[in-house]
């Protein structure tokens, strides 16, 4: 099992075991048999333009670490946003900076891709904010219909 892998495991194990258990679940995840790395990259653009989003950039997950030619390619982080919600959301509340811009973590084994986000309804009930809570829902479904978008 590749390194970088198993440290993103542990320590999303670790943020597990350490936060109190709340109505949401800490992290979104899809999974996408049979597919590589790139192609599924490709998807996710195409789902994140289709659901009134931005491609902002792209990196390895170890990018600015090591060498470029070193970079871990089985792990790749896309960040996305749509700056309007953005703008609203971080009038409201700023530590809605946590959440910004959106970002989802490709990981490739031999099986497929797993596409893994932060579940941003979980991080706004850490902060106790209602007035937060409904527009991360709502960030939480534009996630779910990209995973699932991506997916097909």
């Amino acid at each position: 099992m590749h390194t970088l892998f198993k440290s993103l495991l542990v320590f999303v194990l670790a943020m597990s075991a350490f936060t109190a258990r709340a109505g949401e679940p800490e992290l979104l995840i899809q999974f996408v048999p049979g597919s590589h790395i790139e192609a599924v990259t490709e998807k996710l653009k195409a789902a994140i333009n289709t659901h009134n989003f931005t491609f902002v950039r792209q990196q390895a997950i170890d990018s600015r670490m090591v060498p470029p030619d070193w970079e871990a390619a089985s792990i790749r982080i896309v960040y996305f946003c749509n700056f309007d919600k953005m703008d609203n959301a971080l009038r409201q509340d700023k530590r809605a900076a946590q959440l910004m811009p959106c970002r989802i973590t490709l990981i490739e084994d031999s099986r497929g891709v797993n596409l893994i986000a932060v579940n941003p309804a979980w991080v706004s009930e850490q902060w106790n904010a209602p007035e937060s809570h409904e527009k991360c829902l709502n960030l939480k479904h534009d996630y779910v219909a990209i995973l699932e978008e991506t997916a097909l």
